[in-house]
């Protein structure tokens, strides 16, 4: 079994549209959390290392995404 690090309920931040977002965690599976933003319907799968604890520590991964360049991908 997959130790993960969020419980069901718990506050979190996400990075969706360049902008850092409130979430809370309504259920976790292989690795993955389905969180669903404060204030609004539906839920999104996100893998745990894009979740944050803080504010602070999402705008420090979002700094960190990027710099990361990714190649495009041709059909």
């Amino acid at each position: 079994m997959i130790e993960m690090k969020y419980g069901i309920g718990d506050t979190c931040y996400v990075i969706e549209d360049d902008m850092v977002k409130r979430a809370r965690v309504s259920a976790k599976k292989d690795g993955q959390y389905f969180v669903q933003f404060v204030g609004s319907c539906g839920a999104l799968a996100v893998p745990e290392d894009e979740i944050y604890r803080t504010p602070e520590e999402a705008e420090a991964g979002m700094n960190k995404n990027r710099s990361i360049r990714r190649p495009v991908e041709y059909l």
